[in-house]
């Protein structure tokens, strides 16, 4: 039986509630494969709207984000509960922006983690390394702390997404044998240090539809985080719509 395919849209702090109407109006129309879960992971002020907007469709709502803590004086932040009260089923965590805008550290993330497990919301661990690192060959070194310090051990399932810092809106992607050698490196890390051998891999960075079916097909991965081309009905039509 074929493999789900994970597409995760995070729509970042863009769109509005017209231009959410219209991107949405457009997903529930698409006739997709039974193979695809198509998850839209909108800003905070939107999941509700978003929620009620794809009713009665298979389209997944998760969350950008959360705080490592239930509630609490974390003025700004975003409970776990809230996200489950809305029927958010994944939150991305530890994404590269989160890391350098709001400073969030390896034990950050992993308390983040630790919390969307406990109330059962899938957790998306994004993971990867500057431009700097992929040219000095520290790069594995550096996402094999991150899979460390983040991960907690003997997780029943884990979905991680790899992200090159250097590639997120650049239009740089890595190449075929790149990510594939991230893919098979972070599963033997995990299945070997944390006893984890349920793991979904996915790529971002830069994903269009130019690009991901070569990226799915010939490096195995379970699908992709796409930023910037899920806000393009037609990029996100043409791959949500591909051959699968």
């Amino acid at each position: 039986m074929p493999q789900n395919t994970l597409i995760v849209s995070n729509w970042k702090m863009n769109l509005n509630l017209i231009s959410t109407k219209k991107l949405i109006s457009k997903l529930k129309s698409l006739k997709t494969s039974k193979n695809i879960k198509n998850i839209v992971c909108p800003q905070y002020l939107l999941i509700p709207y978003v929620r009620d907007l794809i009713k009665s469709s298979q389209i997944i709502l998760g969350a950008q984000d959360c705080h490592f803590e239930e509630k609490g004086s974390f003025t700004g932040d975003s409970s776990i509960l809230l996200i489950k009260e809305y029927s958010c089923k994944y939150v991305i965590i530890g994404h590269s922006e989160r890391r350098e805008y709001h400073k969030e550290k390896n034990l950050d993330v992993k308390k983040k983690i630790k919390i969307a497990v406990k109330n059962n919301i899938i957790p998306i661990v994004c993971v990867g390394e500057s431009f700097l690192m992929r040219q000095n060959k520290s790069y594995l070194k550096f996402i094999y702390k991150q899979l460390d310090e983040c991960i907690p051990k003997k997780m029943g399932k884990l979905i991680i997404a790899y992200e090159p810092i250097w590639a997120i809106g650049t239009g740089l992607i890595p190449t075929i044998d790149d990510i594939t050698e991230v893919k098979e490196s972070c599963k033997k890390f995990l299945k070997t240090n944390k006893k984890i051998d349920d793991i979904k891999f996915l790529y971002g960075g830069s994903v269009n539809s130019q690009n991901f079916f070569e990226i799915r097909n010939k490096c195995k991965v379970d699908g992709a985080l796409i930023g910037g081309a899920s806000l393009l009905e037609q990029e996100i039509t043409n791959i949500l719509k591909g051959d699968f």
